[in-house]
């Protein structure tokens, strides 16, 4: 009889100890998601009891579930931004529209039907390269790569500029190699046209442009240069940013979305672009891997 007392008292205490075991595990569960909720994510070390593994399978998928909300919250940030660059960016033309057809419709001049008209090629162009710009950011296009000669897509795009090259007299110095790679044409010759469409922009009359295309040990490289006047140190960090627009360009008829549009480009195609000033003259320069 002692003795079943002395093994119920045995199993008893086997039981108490694994039950406060446990809740204090259990305790220590709960403090710990808690601790998860609020972000603090970081794993510590765990043995291979069966806690310690819902532990660290649960601690996975909160971090899986913040970085889902961040990227969620980035997006969100993204169409914010958006929605609110669109509406001041087209403020101007539909307020110019409207108020020269209400002039029209007081006194019909040719004037200002070439106004209106000017205006709603501003506001189209202005929406097309809003969808160029938001495909691009949110992955919506897919790449179709072939291989192409960078030296060809550029000669096909400077042919797009004989008007306005004559009419500021500039002056095209193009060094040009072979430089053929997987590349989605329609896409380069769009990051192409945007830089000189941006070089003849800034510069002077009676100037050079200099267009290299060139393979160096690592890269196909195309570097653009041309003489600038409005364009200071300060605005190279931001140059890229979608409406940026320098302070001292602001004179010069744009809508800051182009080089974003060329950077989007780039990096879809797993290039680097920079930009360089020296005295009066930037410098692209797109260095895509080999």
């Amino acid at each position: 009889m002692e003795l079943l007392v002395i093994i119920l008292a045995i199993i008893v205490a086997i039981l108490a100890f694994k039950y406060i075991n446990l809740s204090k595990q259990m305790c220590n569960f709960s403090n710990y998601i808690d601790d998860a909720i609020d972000g603090n994510l970081e794993i510590s070390d765990f043995d291979e009891k069966e806690l310690s593994k819902i532990k660290s399978k649960l601690v996975k998928f909160l971090y899986a579930n913040q970085v889902k909300e961040s990227k969620l919250n980035t997006e969100k940030n993204k169409t914010k931004d958006l929605i609110a660059d669109i509406s001041h960016q087209t403020r101007t033309p539909i307020t110019n529209l409207s108020l020269y057809i209400s002039l029209l419709e007081q006194n019909q001049k040719e004037e200002y039907i070439e106004i209106i008209k000017y205006e709603l090629d501003k506001l189209k162009f202005l929406i097309d390269n809003l969808v160029k710009s938001s495909r691009l950011e949110s992955d919506i296009i897919v790449l179709q790569k072939s291989q192409y000669n960078l030296s060809d897509l550029v000669s096909d795009v400077l042919k797009e500029f004989k008007d306005p090259l004559l009419n500021k007299n500039i002056k095209i110095y193009f060094e040009k190699h072979n430089c053929i790679f997987n590349m989605d044409e329609r896409w380069i010759k769009e990051a192409i046209h945007n830089l000189i469409d941006n070089a003849i922009k800034y510069s002077s009359e009676n100037s050079t442009i200099n267009i290299s295309v060139y393979k160096s040990y690592l890269n196909y490289n195309l570097d653009i240069e041309n003489s600038c006047q409005v364009i200071i140190e300060e605005d190279l960090p931001k140059i890229f940013e979608r409406f940026y627009r320098g302070k001292n360009s602001l004179a010069k008829d744009g809508l800051g979305l182009g080089l974003f549009i060329v950077r989007e480009i780039i990096e879809k195609h797993n290039g680097k672009l920079i930009a360089s000033l020296n005295e009066n003259k930037i410098k692209f320069m797109i260095d895509f891997p080999l």
